[in-house]
């Protein structure tokens, strides 16, 4: 249901918006930090300054996440702090943004009327007008349809190095599993036009980009909203002329759409890396079934078959949620068992978070606290010895990496990343190099040791 409505106040604080800067918070995923460089594109397009200190601002922004309880609190935490200091006098303003406000707007409005204003996920337009509003001591809250999906002519304010850059395809999720609210906070699926994404990667690129991190709900149904069909292997086709553009990344490929065309398009490209992110959540069939992911234990199996025997050298990372309703030692050991089979090259490993709104939060036999955070520790475990494994590997290997940033506390090492590994997701490849080595650019490393998830080698 669509909500609105403007409150108007007044506050002692007024200043000329021309001196007023503006800072952010932004916690979640890339997705929201997409978002974030799109508000904070039209606070400068309203002649708002930016700055990146948030004790320095005037107005403070924070980009919330209401997907699980861990979220929840972490958006709650951040916001009792800003809170905090505008208490202090430090802060002119705090507006609260995003997924939580969408989900929570009323609960927030009423639990903490300090704040300024709320904007829900799909209101990002008004950001210019709902600063101005808080700039002249107003309080202001705008919730409407969920998902705010921008385009290329929109200005985005990079959050990330200049040289990996996210590039959001899509917004909202039309998939029905029963744990999970994301419809309700983003919306129906909705896919770009190719054209635009390509006009958007070349000012990414024009800007510095090395690499574009493709992303959205589910980068595999790119396309099936106005196309009927996915489009995903045109659009890695457009994209693969950008010039200066070196890799490619998909993020959030799902497994009951990620068909034969879109992996051959991954394996033909040169520029894509073998990098596959398969969110696969669990492995019984009882809780496949239960979860409603629309794919079954033998079918996954043979997808991992296929992709391993497409794309030669595939990473693949997934992700697995332990403690689901109904889930017995006997599901949890059958997980146990696929995860040593298999030897996931990148896991992520969460404990169920009962989500109110959502199917499964209603499901019997929750399972108790105590019991998850056990499972979650044993397959975190599990996970870690088969990682050592995986990365023994590479020993001896040469790779391509993208240099990030030199090590502050060891002089002559640095951290980069290889194909293999996502920007904020995954480890590192930790590279010792005589001479220094320029944050952006690619370098041929030679992996000479293994640390817990990273990579050591030399040039």
């Amino acid at each position: 249901m669509e909500r609105y409505s403007i409150h108007e106040g007044s506050s002692s604080q007024v200043k000329s918006r021309q001196n007023l800067s503006i800072g952010i918070v932004s916690l979640g995923c890339p997705k929201t930090l997409v978002d974030s460089e799109v508000i904070l594109g039209k606070a400068r397009g309203a002649h708002f300054s930016i700055t990146q200190d948030i004790e320095k601002s005037d107005i403070v922004l924070l980009n919330t996440c209401g997907f699980i309880r861990d979220a929840k609190e972490e958006s709650i935490d951040a916001l009792l702090k800003l809170l905090e200091l505008k208490k202090e006098k430090k802060l002119l303003g705090v507006i609260v943004v995003g997924c939580l406000v969408q989900r929570y707007a009323g609960e927030l409005q009423k639990e903490f009327p300090e704040v300024d204003a709320f904007v829900g996920s799909g209101d990002y337009k008004r950001i210019a007008e709902v600063l101005k509003k808080v700039a002249d001591g107003k309080k202001f809250i705008t919730v409407h349809k969920a998902g705010y999906l921008a385009n290329s002519d929109e200005a985005r304010v990079p959050l990330t190095p200049s040289h990996s850059r996210y590039l959001k395809i899509s917004e909202g999720c039309d998939h029905t599993c029963s744990f999970c609210v994301i419809p309700k906070l983003r919306g129906r699926y909705r896919s770009r036009h190719i054209a635009d994404l390509v006009k958007e990667a070349k000012q990414l690129a024009d800007e510095g980009a090395k690499e574009l991190v493709v992303i959205g709900q589910d980068i595999t149904k790119f396309g099936c909203d106005y196309a009927r069909r996915s489009l995903l292997p045109e659009l890695l086709q457009a994209l693969s002329v950008v010039r200066d553009v070196r890799w490619m990344r998909l993020l959030y490929t799902y497994p009951s759409t990620l068909s034969d065309n879109i992996i051959q398009a991954i394996a033909r490209s040169k520029k894509v890396c073998r990098y596959i992110d398969l969110p696969l959540q669990h492995i019984s069939d009882k809780i496949l079934r239960s979860m409603r992911r629309g794919g079954t234990k033998k079918q996954i199996t043979e997808l991992i078959r296929k992709l391993r025997v497409m794309i030669p050298g595939v990473v693949i990372r997934t992700s697995f949620i332990v403690g689901f309703p109904g889930e017995t030692e006997r599901d949890f050991e059958e997980l146990l068992e696929f995860m040593r089979e298999t030897k996931f090259e990148r896991l992520g490993i969460f404990r169920y978070s009962r989500e109110e709104g959502s199917a499964a939060a209603e499901f019997p036999d929750q399972v108790p606290e105590p019991v998850k955070e056990e499972r979650y520790h044993r397959a975190m475990q599990l996970q870690q010895e088969i990682v050592r494994e995986v990365n023994r590997r590479y020993i001896g290997e040469e790779l391509r990496v993208l240099i990030e940033s030199g090590d502050s506390e060891k002089a002559g090492w640095w951290a980069g990343r290889s194909a293999m590994d996502a920007p904020e997701i995954d480890g590192s490849v930790l590279v010792k190099s005589r001479k220094a080595l320029e944050p952006g650019k690619f370098y041929t490393v030679k992996i000479t040791d293994t640390q817990d998830y990273d990579l050591l080698g030399q040039i």
